[in-house]
């Protein structure tokens, strides 16, 4: 007999998903045709709201009505626990693997012994990447920063100063004196730019960058904007694997230019 349930009970829980998720793919195909600007890779799962499913679209959330009638953009909050479940599954989705991240084409800063890494995406004409480079980068101690030159469009210097100090003999020389104390940079602008041009491509197509600076820590949790030292250092050796001695709230962080 008590084979028998368990066959049954298996047999119901296969049955459920298979009709859960033919439900779920109905409503991703019912949105594609709807939305046709979605992407095709967009993933629907469950959600904590009834009588809804999750969207997710690379790093972005909502929430779509099992009969694909409705859709809600938002967080959406536990009012016992005051968790933000959105943001909390956002921060899910937004990693990355550290270790694909083309580290040789960023330019290195050690500050002490360097057992703390971070990366960072950053524009050379962007006012908040400025302040990171003059107030927190000097700060995060023991750290290792690998900033990838990210030159936002609507900076129309960036690229060309990107560019210089790509082909600078001193990239890290020439980038610090720039964003820190406004040196002028090399002219030299015909090496070969190839290299800018793949990080351009990660930050757009696995980043996702929307603004600068894009901070990434070791274990591939992307925190877009600007935070202190004072925050990044604990969330940096919680990234390694040390239990912070309390918890770090991140708040929403002025994401630098648009």
């Amino acid at each position: 007999m008590k084979k028998i349930l368990i066959a049954l009970l298996f047999g119901s829980m296969l049955f459920g998903c298979e009709k859960k998720e033919q439900t779920m793919s109905q409503v991703k195909e019912n949105l594609q045709k709807s939305v046709p600007d979605l992407p095709k890779d967009i993933t629907v799962g469950t959600s904590p709201v009834e009588g809804f499913y999750e969207v997710s679209v690379g790093r972005k959330v909502f929430y779509v009505s099992k009969d694909s009638k409705f859709l809600i953009f938002g967080n959406v909050v536990d009012v016992t626990t005051k968790q933000n479940l959105t943001e909390k599954r956002t921060q899910e989705l937004s990693k990355i693997d550290f270790s694909k991240l083309p580290l040789d084409l960023a330019i290195k800063t050690v500050n002490g012994d360097g057992h703390r890494k971070i990366a960072v995406f950053s524009d050379p004409e962007c006012p908040y990447c400025q302040m990171f480079e003059k107030q927190i980068a000097p700060n995060l101690k023991d750290t290792t920063i690998y900033t990838f030159l990210f030159p936002l469009p609507n900076h129309p210097t960036a690229k060309p100063d990107s560019i210089k100090i790509w082909c600078s003999k001193d990239r890290s020389a020439a980038w610090t004196k720039w964003m820190r104390n406004k040196k002028a940079l090399p002219t030299d602008m015909s090496c070969d730019t190839k290299g800018l041009d793949t990080v351009y491509k990660i930050g757009i197509d696995v980043v996702q960058i929307e603004g600068t600076p894009t901070v990434i820590l070791s274990n591939g949790k992307i925190l877009p904007g600007m935070l202190p030292a004072e925050q990044l250092i604990p969330m940096m050796d919680e990234a390694l694997g040390a239990v912070p001695d309390a918890a770090v709230t991140v708040k929403d962080a002025s994401s630098a230019s648009k």
